[in-house]
């Protein structure tokens, strides 16, 4: 259960159908060219948003009963994992995905009573990053409740060009285009660059809300000319995207395990991140990737610059990135602990059958 435009969802849902599970999807968001099957709630548009989830409860329930699943899986507490635990099916596992746990709680007394709701009632939940799993602990799910782990790199796709691109440099983002990661940050510091860097140029890819007040802000700058928006691009396309730049930045307030990271630093790219606590987990300052303080575009624009010309400590950091995301980030080995933990939940609620499993 989730929302099927997220390449996350897709992805799980493509592994598991790889490895032989029964996988039915539900969404209450289109689902063009999601893989596998996948059932889309239709809420007619006078539903206020907030209230989508909840009537479609009696929905999912009916489906539920149709399908029969061993595991209900649900991607993102307050939405998904709000119909998951109303609906009270077990097994019950919920994915948290970042801001769901890490801000949402935050915004009222609901939100954080909502989060609660459905972390109790979840028989085990999966984080992507320690950070996660600490504020999952402080909100009251045991320890041995949370399966912690980095949703994954395929390097089969994503690796180093062995011709990588020539002058630059060539700075990407590609995080959404919402408050939360701050790409105005970058759009700020990136004149300071080139006023440097005279060679410079900036990717920014993806989509969002801030999407037009963004292009706004970039058509502003004296470095407009120097300046792309691409938009969205395909997962599949993304490792083409990373191996024609050198540079990743990400501004973001708050994160988790960021796979945008990971696959930029399995291609290669220098990353220039914020100084969040998430981020921690896998640059080391100065060895593998640079920090610069959150909100700050001239110390942004400092670090890119002294990034730029460190090119021993870049071609240091590419092979070192590789080997982290190989050793640390595999995106099989890691799911393949996820169903593990699925396999547990059929073996501990339902007498095993024979043929494939349903999830």
């Amino acid at each position: 259960m989730g929302d099927a435009r997220q390449v996350h969802l897709a992805r799980w849902a493509r592994y598991f159908e790889e490895a032989g599970y029964d996988v039915l999807s539900f969404s209450l968001e289109p689902a063009d060219r999601f893989p596998g099957r996948v059932r889309v709630a239709h809420v007619p548009p006078i539903v206020p948003r907030p209230l989508r989830y909840a009537v479609s409860v009696p929905l999912v329930r009916r489906l539920v009963r149709e399908f029969s699943p061993d595991v209900v899986n649900a991607h993102f507490v307050p939405n998904y994992g709000f119909m998951a635990a109303v609906m009270g099916r077990k097994p019950f596992v919920v994915s948290t995905w970042g801001s769901d746990i890490m801000t949402n709680p935050d915004k009222s007394p609901f939100h954080r009573l909502r989060a609660r709701f459905v972390l109790r009632r979840a028989s085990y939940v999966t984080s992507d990053a320690e950070v996660m799993t600490e504020r999952l602990v402080s909100m009251g799910v045991p320890r041995d409740r949370i399966l912690t782990f980095p949703f994954g790199v395929d390097t089969r796709a994503f690796h180093p060009h062995p011709a990588p691109p020539g002058e630059g440099p060539r700075i990407l983002s590609n995080r959404k285009l919402s408050p939360v990661y701050s790409v105005s940050t970058l759009i700020d510091a990136f004149p300071a660059v080139r006023e440097v860097l005279r060679q410079a140029t900036l990717t920014i890819a993806g989509d969002g809300e801030l999407r037009s007040e963004l292009a706004k802000r970039a058509e502003r700058s004296i470095a407009r000319r120097a300046i792309v928006f691409v938009g969205s691009v395909d997962h599949e396309r993304v490792p083409v995207l990373l191996r024609d730049h050198h540079i990743y930045v990400s501004t973001s307030l708050t994160d988790t395990t960021s796979v945008s990271l990971l696959e930029a630093m399995a291609c290669g790219l220098f990353p220039v991140v914020s100084d969040i606590p998430a981020n921690h987990e896998w640059i080391e300052h100065g060895t593998n990737g640079m920090f610069f303080p959150a909100e700050q575009p001239m110390k942004l624009a400092m670090t890119l610059i002294e990034a730029w010309k460190n090119e021993e400590l870049r071609r240091k950091a590419a092979a070192r990135n590789l080997e982290l995301v190989r050793s640390k980030a595999d995106w099989f080995e890691n799911m393949g602990i996820v169903r593990t933990l699925f396999d547990k939940l059929v073996a501990e609620n339902r007498a095993p059958t024979k043929g494939s499993m349903t999830a």
